[in-house]
């Protein structure tokens, strides 16, 4: 590709919008783009976006306030009217003068007054159409940026290589890719513009797909994953052995990852479910298949809190059945960290329960078989390599509460496969969601009083620990809510600064129904499980993801009562309220996550945002579903005779070793 001159300046500008070379500069797109249409006169609106091309009458008149602060003001004259112009902070073009040709594009105020967004020499009949509009600073103006591109638009022309393979250029109707790049870029008319665009679309998902399907036909080509042996009579008589039933969907997923632990291939699968759901009894299940077949297993937690909560589950469950467990947290002390650690280098400790303490150096595994990780969403996608080097070929589970439409979680995650749990063991149960307007539950103080009387613990949840500008925070929370309950409730707070012994104690209060009131944060999302812990108020709900606020009410409900969450907000904005009143009408984990999607994109939902991964730049994968799963299948389809295609060998051979892709 032939580089553009640029001068140092012009060079350092652009550095700073991260574009280093020409390839660089041709995927800067744009962020919007503007459709300037003429209407004459007669069909103009108040406040409507009008543009006219005329002849200035008399000298602008230039006036300054409140410092540098200016305004222009200007008579422009068409065939039809005379205007009067007003346009803010545009100082030099007091150089207009009377007689000039002028192009103006500005709102209608009524009364022939327009206020200008841009007044310009550039004739009327070049700035109709559609105009991208790019992030731009300081150091580059827009004509400046403008020049430059169609620079190498046209130096380049002919000379861009394709990445999409001439076949599906032709299936789809696809462009190739100069054309397609200037298309974006200078667009003539709409139909050009959509077709460049899901061309991009589907280059962008075509690279991703390719190199995930890269990465797991590498994983699978080993010959040193052997399947794991186990008595599957003795797994029945666990399942039957629990104290509840499991539901259809729980033994499909045990069914479907019992077929994988038996296979010849490596396990990575996705099993995710609503809040409630029982994913983590699946994998309970998952890691005792793995202890009978001789090998470790390793449950990675989010929190601490969480960790432990399952460690003492699952410490319950297999220790009577000879299977020894071992917790590694930070917390622990010099001596039981020495014992855990011993435990799993000589293999005594079959199965392990932690944080991101499971993956430090001077953990060594005698035989790790198995790695589940639990929120998956929750740790970087180099935490779970890191866990995964400590064994060799191990078989993955990640589980997730944040479900997803199959095709997107597939796609998103690389090609794993997919189990997903609907049934809930607590469906019967109600949690009704109310939205408050304001950051006060005085006005359902008397219905939270009364519920606290019939037996039931609160959850009250805060954006920030300590003060806040924007929010309520939990210390002042906590204090006021002391002092109101004295003597009747005990409130007690818990947030991420607490050690962990002063968590854990205020966690087993609570648990044992000795503190009736729980100020906290977000650590209680995930894990936290107290069966008589119904009622929920959240303050500045509008600063919490929907997936977030999802998983927190979730957080209630789990006993025999039904759960009572209130969402309070100050806000005005009508797309935070919109976003609250999601939670209000919905209980379904998979519409809330899907709306979410929309609204935050994959980055944020599905955790790899953390990782490092970008964003498409391009696509969207709500709105191009379709064109997500035209790549998808025809990646799978090159994947057969990729050596067809040399383009696409050296495009994954570079990238392979990409830390986000391998993991």
């Amino acid at each position: 590709m032939k580089e553009i001159r640029l001068t140092a300046k012009q060079k350092q500008a652009f550095e700073a919008l991260g574009i280093e070379d020409t390839k660089a500069l041709l995927t800067y797109y744009p962020y919007r783009y503007e459709k300037l249409d003429y209407l004459p006169y007669d069909q103009w609106v108040i406040d409507s976006r009008v543009i006219i091309e005329g002849r200035i009458v008399g000298t602008p008149k230039l006036n300054y306030y409140k410092g540098r602060n200016s305004v222009l003001y200007m008579n422009v004259e068409d065939q039809y009217n005379q205007y009067r112009v007003t346009v803010f902070n545009r100082p030099w073009l007091k150089r207009q003068k009377d007689g000039d040709t002028v192009t103006v594009i500005g709102k209608y105020e009524g009364n022939l007054k327009i206020l200008a967004y841009q007044i310009t020499n550039i004739p009327m009949n070049e700035m109709l159409g559609i105009h991208p509009v790019y992030s731009l600073k300081d150091r580059i103006t827009e004509k400046t940026f403008l020049r430059l591109m169609d620079q190498a638009l046209n130096e380049n022309a002919g000379q861009i290589e394709d990445f999409i393979p001439e076949k599906y250029l032709e299936k789809y109707g696809y462009l190739h890719r100069g054309q397609a790049l200037r298309y974006i870029h200078q667009p003539q008319s709409e139909s050009q513009l959509t077709r460049a665009l899901d061309t991009m679309k589907y280059e962008e998902f075509l690279r991703f797909n390719l190199l995930m399907l890269s990465r797991r036909r590498e994983n699978f080509a080993s010959d040193q994953r052997y399947a794991k042996n186990f008595d599957e009579n003795m797994v029945e008589s666990l399942i039957k052995s629990l104290p509840f039933e499991l539901t259809d969907d729980q033994l499909k997923a045990v069914e479907e990852i019992t077929a994988d632990l038996r296979s010849e291939r490596q396990m990575s699968r996705l099993l995710q479910g609503d809040v409630g759901t029982g994913k983590t009894i699946v994998g309970f299940i998952a890691m005792y298949e793995t202890a009978l077949a001789g090998k470790q297993s390793a449950l990675m937690a989010p929190t601490e809190i969480l960790a432990r909560q399952h460690y003492e589950k699952i410490r319950r469950l297999f220790e009577p059945l000879g299977i020894r467990c071992g917790l590694l947290i930070s917390a622990l002390s010099a001596q039981q960290r020495k014992e855990v650690l011993q435990g799993l280098s000589d293999g005594t400790i079959s199965v392990a329960v932690g944080t991101h303490a499971l993956f430090q150096n001077d953990v060594e595994y005698r035989d790790l078989g198995l790695v589940i990780s639990d929120e998956q969403q929750r740790f970087g996608v180099r935490q779970r390599a890191a866990l995964l080097a400590k064994g060799n070929y191990c078989d993955i589970l990640m589980m997730s509460a944040t479900p997803i439409p199959r095709t997107l979680a597939t796609t998103l995650y690389g090609d794993i496969d997919v189990s997903t749990i609907t049934q809930s063991p607590n469906s019967g149960k109600e949690i009704v969601t109310k939205l408050i307007k304001g950051n006060s539950f005085i006005p359902v103080l008397d219905e939270i009083e009364k519920l606290l009387a019939e037996g039931d613990q609160m959850y009250v949840v805060c954006p920030s620990i300590e003060n806040s500008e924007s929010s309520r925070n939990a210390s002042d929370i906590y204090n006021n809510l002391k002092k109101y309950y004295a003597g009747r409730y005990r409130v007690d707070i818990l947030h991420g600064q607490m050690s962990e012994e002063e968590k854990q104690e205020v966690e087993e209060a609570f648990r044992r129904g000795e503190v009736k009131i729980l100020v906290c944060t977000t650590v209680v999302e995930v894990g936290v499980d107290v069966h008589s812990a119904n009622v929920m108020v959240i303050y500045n709900a509008n600063r919490f993801g929907l997936s977030q606020l999802h998983q927190l009410r979730g957080r209630i409900g789990r006993g025999s009562r039904k759960g009572c969450c209130y969402l309070l907000s100050d806000s005005d904005d009508p797309q935070a309220l919109e976003k609250l009143q999601v939670i209000v009408d919905n209980t379904d984990g998979f519409k809330i996550s899907y709306y979410d999607l929309k609204l935050r994109g994959p980055g944020d939902v599905m955790g790899y945002k953390q990782s490092g991964l970008p964003e498409f730049e391009l696509a969207n994968i709500i709105n191009d579903s379709s064109i997500l799963l035209n790549a998808k299948n025809d990646a799978m389809e090159i994947m057969k005779v990729i050596e067809s295609y040399p383009q696409i060998v050296k495009y994954v051979s570079e990238n392979l070793d990409n830390d986000i892709i391998r993991a």
